[in-house]
């Protein structure tokens, strides 16, 4: 239902089983960004759902209190997010061959390195606990664990989550309730208050780097925001365009923007009130138009390597992000390539 909760989560649950069979983290990372954002944008009860829903009623595409069922309609048109899960799923299966950074990964771990590139350890919100390197001794972990309960995973989400939709949403009123209730859940089991502390005391210091990259990813998209920088790319390529070109047009287009901006969101507040008068005024199908925008957003923000998605999954696989960026690219863009080919034959098919 987020692409947020997903990187992180996915990413901290299931790091530590992949580096047993000695999967490279590019590999994991991408596995798990990909299933992040391109699964949720095709959620219809999800973050993006809502958000995006929410500007379409906000621009007059659609009504109040139908903006769900109004972005379902764009859904099948999100050509990019079925094309990069389909891919991921020919990549596991072999049929699309590893190649490029990915391949030197995997030859990397083959020679007997470590499951992490250089310097994975500056983002690696595990780095303090544990090494980059591969340990083979999984015994020794599992005993340290003392009988882990499933409970103690799923239970401190949902607080989370409760805590945070009963404070209307406040993430920082959210985390303080979740943090306080998770020392009661954690001490009645057993646990010494001192080490509970020291625990929390030491996630914040580890999230210290990613929130940083995330700070910079946001001060540069807005600063190509208030340069007028994105608003002129957007203006002359869209205004000048037939009906036939504009979903490959509007893909293309707010493809690369978001690849600059790293922020999909902020191009959406940006994109949808320009492309839907034009949409309207050409005659187009405004689902049609939504989508590609949709499917921008997510090509942009998989492949650009500050984007918020690309920082929070390097940071919860403990990848560093300009190698998870760089792996990943290459299997970007061939989804890329196939939602283009798509989005062009679709115009030709609906408009000439």
């Amino acid at each position: 239902m987020d692409d947020y909760l997903s990187s992180l989560t996915s990413g901290i649950a299931m790091t530590p089983v992949t580096d047993r069979y000695r999967v490279p983290r590019e590999m994991t990372s991408y596995v798990i960004d990909t299933t992040a954002a391109p699964v949720t944008v095709l959620n219809p009860i999800s973050t993006w759902a809502v958000f995006i829903g929410g500007l379409m009623v906000a621009n007059g595409l659609a009504e109040e209190g139908q903006q769900l069922t109004t972005y379902m309609k764009t859904v099948p048109f999100n050509f990019y997010a079925i094309s990069t899960l389909v891919v991921l799923v020919l990549v596991i299966l072999g049929v699309i061959p590893k190649f490029g950074p990915m391949k030197k990964a995997y030859e990397r771990v083959a020679a007997g390195g470590p499951l992490a590139p250089p310097g994975s350890e500056k983002i690696d919100i595990r780095a303090s606990k544990e090494m980059v390197e591969f340990e083979d001794d999984m015994e020794g972990e599992m005993k340290a664990c003392k009988k882990p309960k499933l409970r103690n995973f799923f239970v401190p989400i949902f607080i989370l989550i409760g805590a945070i939709c009963m404070f209307d949403f406040n993430m920082q009123i959210g985390i303080i309730i979740a943090i306080l209730l998770g020392f009661v859940f954690f001490v009645f089991q057993g646990m010494d208050p001192e080490e509970y502390a020291d625990a929390v005391v030491e996630g914040l210091k580890n999230m210290v780097m990613p929130i940083l990259l995330m700070i910079l990813a946001f001060c540069f998209a807005n600063a190509s925001q208030q340069v007028g920088f994105i608003d002129y790319v957007i203006d002359v390529a869209v205004r000048n365009i037939s009906l036939p070109l504009l979903p490959i047009t509007v893909f293309l287009v707010f493809a690369c923007t978001e690849f600059i901006m790293g922020i999909n969101w902020g191009m959406y507040i940006i994109a949808l009130p320009i492309v839907a008068p034009i949409t309207i005024a050409l005659g187009g199908d405004i689902g049609v138009t939504v989508g590609a925008v949709a499917a921008a957003g997510v090509w942009g923000s998989h492949c650009c390597f500050y984007s918020d998605a690309m920082i929070l999954t390097s940071a919860s696989t403990g990848c560093d992000n300009f190698k998870h960026a760089t792996s990943q690219i290459p299997f970007g863009l061939i989804a890329g390539i196939f939602s283009a080919i798509a989005y062009l034959i679709l115009g030709f098919v609906l408009y000439a």
